[in-house]
């Protein structure tokens, strides 16, 4: 179709000095905005309206800064004052649509004159009166001095590449446009730009061809003309004027490798896209760039394509309008991907003797092994920031290097550059594998060279105590970079809410050093290794100190939340006491779950999992100051007086509520979920008539399942090494026992729990049918376990031989504890629950972790707290062997 010829009227620096007051500019500036929306509604020419339009703003900030100085008494000569006002953005590039944003930057000559800032606060006050409060409009404004260039930050830069002097001392704007570029960091402004116009292009779904495009921001719109146009400049440091207008063109066919077709398909699209976004901001009477349906034919009529040729074919304007849209977007798409392409694989200057082609780091000069060796670690961060391979040359000048076991001179440089590689955004695991690889890592701690090939001696472990090392790592960046699953979305959030992860970051590098020296426990002098590091990397007391206790209390947590237990008061007391601060519990708690789940597949499990989490939450209460760290007789009847209350709400009748809630331990009252304890009332009803209550329940997404068994308690010690053994016949594995006594005069009532799973998942319903089956009539004696046994080829033996027997006395003021480990055994925790009840001990908990090829129990037990440790391990020997490996 035919565009309408148009000729911009006093285009070039109209002068408004008829106009003295801020009431008459905003008068005119209404006025020229209605013309250019009409204009634009009767399709003129995108690009010549644009400018024109731009001048016209021009032209008013002109005047006002005439009117400011004015009005601050100082002399009228504009180009001498020491004040350049630039448009920047859109504005710069002369390229304002109906509604786009105005962006002005000031540029003093100095900071802190008065006679600057009395000018620039009455622009700043016309600029809210005329464009703002008078017109609606959207106004940027920034306040720029020249030594800011070097600290500007990506946004502010890609303003600034379309900088124009708009009016003010143009030698200023000289000045401050050479010390821009003077400055410019090319990587850094080429990638960035390249991740953000990528990022925006996945959220706008790649294609031009969207039913409603946004013909701004997405495929085929302006910002990949925009983007291009910034990326030549930024490879070719180029003024915005050397490529404002029409001299693109120039720039793209001699910098870019556009062919002359190309560049005639790119003209046509911009101008087509100019003229459907005048058309689009008029319509809607705002900055609106999505094309939406219910507005695509009115842009069509306005564009003129009610007479193009083809509506006589029977084809609708505004069929064909979107067709040419496609067409033309399409076009720019392509053809600007491939400037990004180019520009991406050129040769990109980096600094300290290293350059980029193709994103892979190469060599600047053959000599490069002849300056300091912080280039390589310079090398490692400019790769992670950008996200760049090394070349082979490169690796091949690194190992050359390192072979001849260079020092570095620029120790606070290579340890500030170590820091940022810790604390990138992008991740840090890939990065630290490479220089492990290479032996950048190695050269820089030698206390990380010595395990990354070091045996682990641990049957648990997979890997090289290095490797090992690096897995840890790679799982805190999953947790920070990339979705995970439903049971792992806390871990995630925990994650995100860490601050200065260069420290946890730093921990888990160093977590396992200490193994190179197997006659000390590896986190003594890991904490020892840590703080030389920090030392070396200049870190301050608090960051030290972080790092160092996460080194020497890595194994804390797991170790509590698997084998105490956490219903305890001094569990938690003994825990918080060490860790008793909220971001130290934080980072331990992740490096706890990257720590395990990088020792083999399958160690890692849910049930480690909910005793991690009850741990923290646990602990969190009581470093909140939420929740007492003992518990005390007040807090107690506290605790009940509060459960009589609300259980009296669930239609509880209020004697049975009572006895419960007096005939229950502290520990249950003060742990259990309220509506647990209401189910166990019901529970202990039909106990009490004689009939065994089985309950299952399992959690959204969990592997386990929670077993819960109400019955009246055996005369003697022997009712869990019952169940337990009802658990081995059906070849559970059992994670935990919670074993809770209601205690009367008239009789004992247990409410036991357990954590089981079946081969690794769920109890499905037949296993739970079996169950429940064997259970209730071994309670009831209809049935002897030693027969429920037998049908599965199983013995009623309990006791027999352990690797590691430990009792101890000081763990809980009311229990003995006694922890085991074995060979992992179906049967194991079966036979130790029937061999310290056969001693006549009532085991109260008892939590067992599994690992490969062994399993470890810890189980609280009542009836040995009398003897001493000798004693009571002398006893338990003689049914629980110990038997070194």
């Amino acid at each position: 179709m035919t565009i309408p010829e148009f000729t911009p009227s006093n285009f070039n620096k109209p002068t408004l000095s008829h106009l003295e007051s801020a009431d008459q500019l905003s008068s005119h500036l209404r006025s020229i905005r209605n013309e250019i929306e009409q204009k634009a509604m009767q399709g003129s020419p995108g690009l010549a309206l644009a400018r024109e339009y731009s001048s016209h703003v021009d032209s008013i900030i002109r005047r006002m800064l005439e009117i400011a100085v004015h009005r601050t008494g100082r002399h009228s000569d504009m180009d001498n004052i020491p004040l350049s006002v630039v448009a920047t953005g859109g504005y710069g590039r002369m390229e304002l649509c109906p509604h786009s944003d105005i962006d002005i930057t000031f540029i003093p000559h100095k900071d802190g004159d008065r006679n600057i800032d009395m000018i620039v606060k009455e622009m700043f006050n016309l600029l809210v009166r005329i464009f703002i409060d008078a017109n609606g409009m959207e106004v940027g404004y920034a306040y720029r001095l020249i030594e800011d260039c070097p600290n500007l930050d990506h946004q502010t830069v890609s303003g600034l590449m379309d900088a124009r002097l708009i009016a003010g001392n143009p030698r200023l704007f000289i000045v401050f446009e050479n010390d821009f570029w003077l400055h410019f960091n090319t990587a850094e402004f080429i990638f960035s730009k390249l991740e953000e116009r990528r990022s925006m292009l996945i959220r706008m779904r790649h294609t031009p061809r969207l039913i409603e495009p946004n013909v701004k921001e997405g495929a085929g719109g302006l910002r990949d003309l925009h983007t291009a146009v910034w990326l030549i400049q930024a490879l070719r440091n180029l003024p915005a004027a050397n490529v404002r207008g029409a001299r693109a063109w120039d720039v793209f066919g001699r910098d870019a490798e556009v062919t002359p077709d190309e560049i005639r398909k790119l003209k046509d699209a911009k101008e087509f896209i100019f003229r459907v976004r005048n058309a689009l901001h008029a319509i809607t009477g705002t900055e609106r760039d999505d094309l939406v349906v219910t507005r695509q034919e009115e842009v069509s009529m306005s564009l003129g394509f009610e007479s193009h040729p083809d509506v006589g074919n029977g084809h609708p304007p505004v069929e064909i309008f979107m067709r040419d849209y496609y067409l033309h977007a399409s076009s720019l798409h392509r053809i600007c991907e491939d400037i990004f392409r180019r520009v991406e694989n050129s040769r990109i200057f980096l600094g300290i003797g290293i350059d980029c082609v193709n994103r892979q780091i190469v060599p600047a000069n053959p000599l490069l092994g002849m300056d300091d060796p912080v280039w390589m670690i310079w090398a490692c961060e400019v790769a992670q920031r950008f996200e760049l391979e090394f070349g082979d040359t490169l690796e091949r000048a690194i190992l050359d290097l390192l072979d001849t076991h260079p020092i570095s001179s620029e120790h606070r440089q290579a340890a500030d550059i170590f820091t940022r590689i810790l604390a990138s955004p992008r991740g840090v695991w890939h990065m630290l594998e490479k220089m492990a690889t290479l032996g950048i890592l190695g050269w820089m701690f030698p206390e990380v060279a010595g395990i990354m090939n070091l045996i682990s001696y641990d049957p648990s472990h997979d890997y090289t105590v290095g490797q090992h090392t690096l897995y840890v790592i790679k799982n805190l960046d999953n947790l920070r970079l990339y979705d995970v699953p439903e049971e792992l979305k806390e871990y995630k959030q925990v994650m995100a809410e860490i601050p200065n992860r260069e420290q946890l970051y730093l921990a888990a590098l160093l977590h396992d050093a200490g193994k190179r020296y197997p006659d000390i426990p590896h986190s003594e002098v890991g904490e020892t290794l840590a703080r030389k590091v920090c030392k070396r990397l200049y870190w301050d007391d608090t960051a030290t100190e972080n790092a160092c206790f996460l080194v020497r209390h890595h194994l804390l947590m797991a170790e509590v939340s698997r084998l105490r237990d956490l219903n305890l008061e001094e569990t938690i007391r003994y825990f918080t006491s060490i860790v008793d601060d909220m971001d130290r519990l934080h980072m331990l708690y992740i490096l706890t779950f990257a720590d395990t789940n990088a020792v083999a597949p399958g160690i890692w499990n849910q049930v480690k999992g909910k005793f991690l989490h009850d741990l923290l939450r646990r602990s969190e209460r009581v470093l909140a100051g939420e929740e007492a760290d003992e518990y005390s007789d007040v807090a107690l009847n506290r605790a009940r007086r509060r459960l009589m209350k609300e259980l009296s709400l669930e239609n509880l009748p209020p004697d049975e509520v009572a006895e419960h809630v007096d005939n229950m331990p502290a520990t249950y009252i003060l742990n259990v979920d309220l509506s647990d304890i209401a189910l166990h009332i019901l529970y202990v009803r039909k106990a009490r008539e004689g009939e065994p209550v089985i309950d299952f329940h399992d959690e959204r997404n969990s592997t386990f399942t929670e077993v819960t068994i109400c019955t009246q308690d055996d005369p003697v010690p022997g009712l869990l090494a019952k169940i337990t053994g009802v658990f081995h016949a059906s070849d559970l594995n059992v994670h935990s026992a919670q074993i809770f006594t209601r205690v009367s005069a008239e009789e004992r009532i247990a409410i036991d729990s357990f954590y089981v799973d079946y081969r690794g998942k769920q109890l499905t319903s037949g296993k739970r049918k079996e169950l429940a089956t064997n259970l209730r009539s071994v309670l009831l004696g209809t049935t002897q376990l030693a027969d429920v046994l037998s049908k599965r080829h199983k013995h009623l033996e309990v006791g027999g031989l352990v690797e590691k027997m430990v009792i101890r006395n000081d763990l809980a003021s009311r229990f003995t504890v006694i922890e085991i480990t074995a060979p992992d055994d179906r049967s194991f925790f079966y036979r130790i629950c029937g061999g310290i009840s056969s001693l006549g001990w009532d085991i109260h908990s008892a939590r067992v972790s599994l690992f490969r090829g062994r399993i470890v129990a810890s189980l609280y037990v009542t009836g040995a707290e009398t003897l001493s440790d000798d004693e009571a391990y002398a006893l338990a020997s003689k049914i629980i062997p110990f038997q070194a490996k």
